[in-house]
């Protein structure tokens, strides 16, 4: 299957805005989507950051 960015149709201007229109709504999703994953990716490493920083304060200090 061509990947979507590499496939190029020769539509007539109102062709294209009306596909423009249709794909909106699930291109926006598709960002939100990836940022949301982003900001829990960067979640889930600030929270293994920091537990790892108190296992390393907890060591040196009763160790």
């Amino acid at each position: 299957m061509a990947r979507p960015e590499r496939l190029r149709l020769l539509l007539s201007s109102d062709d294209a805005r009306q596909v423009q229109e249709w794909m909106a709504p699930l291109l926006a999703r598709r960002r939100a989507q990836a940022a949301a994953r982003r900001r829990r990716r960067r979640q889930r490493l600030l929270a293994c950051l920091w537990l790892v920083a108190l296992a390393i304060a907890l060591m040196t200090r009763y160790f």
